[in-house]
Parts: C-alpha cells; sequence; structure tokens
C-alpha cells in the first residue's frame, strides 16, 4: 500500500472509531438524564390532566406504562397508608404541597429502588402522588451500552476490510493525480529555469551587441575631440560613426519587435495576400546580391493567395532569404518554392548532420558571423522567424537534408493542422 493510501486508511479508521467513542461516550453521560428528563415530563403532563372524575381511565393507561397514580390524604393518618414508603418524603413533601406547590424528586425507597415522585395538592385534604422508577431505564441503556460495544468489537474486522479497499480505491487515483501535478510542477521548474538562463544570456548578448557599436563611436569622437584624426578624415568617420548608430538603432528596434512578438502584443492584420507577388518583390530587392555572388537561383513560383498579415509574413520572409544569400555554400544553389500547400526556402550548405538545430532560434546564435551583418541583420533572423509564424498560426519545418546537402525551411500553409509539428518543433532528416 502506498503512503497515501496507508494514510487514508488511517484516517478512515480513525474517523469511523472516533465518531463510535463519541457516542458511546455521550450515551454513557447524557443518555440516562435525557430519559429521566422525558419521564419527568411525562409525569408532570399526566399530573396535570388529572381529576377525579376521569381517575379510571388515566391510571389504566398509566399503569401500562409503569407510572402509578394515587389521591393521598394530608390528614394526620397519612402514615399508615401504604404508599408511604420512601425514607425521606414526609415532612419537606407534605410541607411544600400543603403551600400549594408541585413537588418532582427522585428518591430512593426502602427497596433501595430510585424513583421519581411528584406531589401535587388536588384539595385541602387530597394531595395526588405519581410515582415511576427509574431503574428500567438504567438497567436498559447499560445493557444496550455492553451491546453496542461487542458489536464493535465484533465490526472491527469488516471494518477494517471496508476501510482498506475504500482506502485503495481512494488512494490510487489521488496519487495518479500527484505524480501527474509533480510531473507538470517539474516541467514547469525546468522551463523556468530554462527561461531564466535564456534571459540571462540574452541580457548578455544584447549587451555584448550593443557594446561594439557604442565602443567604436565613443573611440571616433574623442579622437575628433583630442584632435587625433585629420581634418579630411573627419567626413569618413562622422559616416561609419552614422553608420554605426544607424546598426544600433536596428538592433534595438529589432529587440522591441521581437519582445513584442514574444510577449504577444503585436496586433496581428488579416488581408488578401498574394504570396506569388509578394516573393517575387522580395527576391527583386536582393537581385544584386545574387548576381554578385553568383548564386544559381531556382525559382518555381505558383499563384497563390492566403488570408494573414502582409507585413510580418513580408518580413519572416525576408529574413529566410536573407539567411539563404548569407549562409549558401560554394556551390552557391538557393531554391525558391511555392505550391497551395507550402513555401519551401533551401541553399546548399556543408554538413550540418551533428548540428543543434533550435539553437539557430536562438537570439544571436551566429552573434560572431558578420555574414549578416552585411545585408542588415541583427542575430535575430529566425528567432523573429519563429516568433512571425507563431502569432501567424503557421507551422514549419527547419532541417538538413544529407541527400542533396541542402538547408531547408518550409511554411506549411494547408491542412498545416493535420501535421503533428508544433510551432517550436525542429524536424531532423
Amino acid at each position: 500500500m502506498r503512503r497515501i493510501s496507508l494514510k487514508i486508511f488511517f484516517f478512515l479508521n480513525c474517523l469511523t472509531y472516533g465518531f463510535i467513542a463519541l457516542y458511546v461516550l455521550i450515551n454513557y453521560l447524557f443518555l440516562e438524564n435525557y430519559q429521566i428528563s422525558l419521564k419527568k415530563n411525562e409525569i408532570t403532563a399526566l399530573a396535570e390532566t388529572y381529576s377525579s372524575q376521569n381517575y379510571e381511565k388515566i391510571s389504566e393507561i398509566s399503569e401500562q406504562n409503569a407510572i402509578f397514580i394515587k389521591e393521598v390524604s394530608l390528614k394526620k393518618d397519612r402514615r399508615t397508608s401504604k404508599y408511604h414508603f420512601m425514607k425521606t418524603i414526609e415532612d419537606n413533601l407534605i410541607k411544600n404541597v400543603k403551600e400549594g406547590k408541585t413537588v418532582i424528586n427522585i428518591e430512593v425507597g426502602r427497596d433501595n429502588i430510585k424513583r421519581i415522585i411528584l406531589a401535587k395538592k388536588l384539595n385541602e385534604d387530597n394531595m395526588l402522588l405519581v410515582t415511576t422508577s427509574i431503574a428500567p431505564i438504567s438497567d436498559v441503556i447499560k445493557s444496550t451500552l455492553k451491546f453496542f460495544i461487542y458489536i464493535i468489537f465484533l465490526s472491527i474486522p469488516i471494518n477494517l476490510y471496508i476501510a482498506y479497499k475504500l482506502s485503495i480505491r481512494m488512494g490510487k487515483p489521488i496519487e495518479s493525480e500527484l505524480l501527474e501535478l509533480n510531473s507538470q510542477l517539474k516541467s514547469e521548474l525546468q522551463k523556468q529555469k530554462k527561461s531564466e538562463l535564456f534571459r540571462k544570456n540574452f541580457i548578455s548578448n544584447v549587451t555584448h551587441e550593443l557594446k561594439t557599436p557604442v565602443a567604436i563611436i565613443n573611440g571616433y569622437s574623442e579622437a575628433i575631440l583630442d584632435g587625433i584624426i585629420d581634418l579630411e578624415e573627419i567626413p569618413d568617420i562622422c559616416k561609419n560613426i552614422n553608420q554605426e548608430a544607424s546598426n544600433m538603432n536596428s538592433l534595438i528596434q529589432e529587440l522591441l519587435f521581437y519582445c513584442k512578438m514574444e510577449s504577444g502584443y503585436i496586433s496581428i492584420k488579416n488581408e488578401s495576400i498574394n504570396l506569388k507577388n509578394m516573393l517575387q518583390n522580395i527576391l527583386k530587392r536582393y537581385s544584386i546580391e545574387f548576381k554578385l555572388n553568383s548564386i544559381n537561383l531556382n525559382i518555381n513560383l505558383e499563384n497563390v493567395e492566403i488570408m494573414s498579415d502582409k507585413k510580418l509574413l513580408e518580413r519572416s520572409l525576408n529574413n529566410l532569404i536573407i539567411n539563404a544569400l548569407a549562409y549558401v555554400d560554394d556551390k552557391k544553389n538557393i531554391s525558391i518554392i511555392l505550391n497551395k500547400t507550402e513555401i519551401i526556402i533551401k541553399n546548399s550548405s556543408d554538413n550540418l548532420k551533428n548540428e543543434n538545430f533550435e539553437e539557430y532560434f536562438k537570439p544571436f546564435s551566429k552573434k560572431n558571423d558578420k555574414k549578416l551583418r552585411k545585408y542588415g541583420g541583427t542575430g535575430l533572423g529566425l528567432s523573429v522567424v519563429s516568433e512571425i509564424l507563431k502569432n501567424l498560426n503557421l507551422f514549419y519545418e527547419f532541417y538538413y537534408d544529407n541527400e542533396t546537402k541542402t538547408v531547408i525551411f518550409k511554411i506549411l500553409l494547408k491542412g498545416a493542422e493535420n501535421e503533428k509539428i508544433s510551432i517550436n518543433d525542429f524536424t531532423h532528416k
């Protein structure tokens, strides 16, 4: 039995026997007094309804309930009455009754039996005497308690068995749920640790990225102020300062955009987009770079329209084409394919078999690589692409094809909901 089931077992037994013990204690302490109180109320009600005219009827009914009723003389010869059997009844009782009071007491008779006695004045000569024995009440209560205790001892094995079965039945789902919650908690803690580590690295990388242009700008400006730079060199240096400031501004804007996307604070528009025209416009933007780098460009574009956010989707496609252009190998092969179900952007590349593809989607994963800087990259390319596609509810695949020696990025346009691919999944082929 597991620990939770064992605790439930002990709890059920403690609860059961606790209630039983409380029941026995209450009966032992209060049941007899309660029954006596009921009897007192019964004989009091009987005395109130009594009259000489209905004596025979009331007497017959009361005797069936072991209550005896009798008119007793208040005269001097009252001691000869056969009903004067109490040890201490005479003086106080007679005195109070003569004063018109109704007296009800528990007295012990000469036979040592406890009785409830009620005395009430009827007239100047007679009083009403009502008595009932409380011995049967005590005996019944004691017998009941003994019987109940025997039943308790006999029921212990049955109770233990029922408690055991219930604890097993109740414990298993609780244990299962707790294990699941514990697993989820561990998973959340791991995610939190990774998130914390990511944030620390992110801040460190941002600091590093900003440190270089700041240092360059600071160095140039100090050189100009100190008069180290010749006058004819100042325009070129100012251009460099302006370029570094522009790079810093681009980085800061990209960081702000990335943070907004990650936090979900970007408003998404839903508009009709002709993907063929969009890709053609992006390719025209880099047509000179394709020629200067002797890129073997393979373009196969169908006429496809979708509903999405035009600016965001164009930004992600622009980043993907920049990456393909920046990291193409000496074979210089880049392919852009569009059909009704997917957009494929691939470039020839060295063997990436042992690469951790998830790293490419982390900010500044290629922070020391200057290739992207040539095309205005900030080191946030694929991380921005991932967040954009996530917000646009578009699934993607990113992997290396060993047969063709190409890096492939696919954006799924149709039937993505049937694919077993998450926004943050990376498929390696």
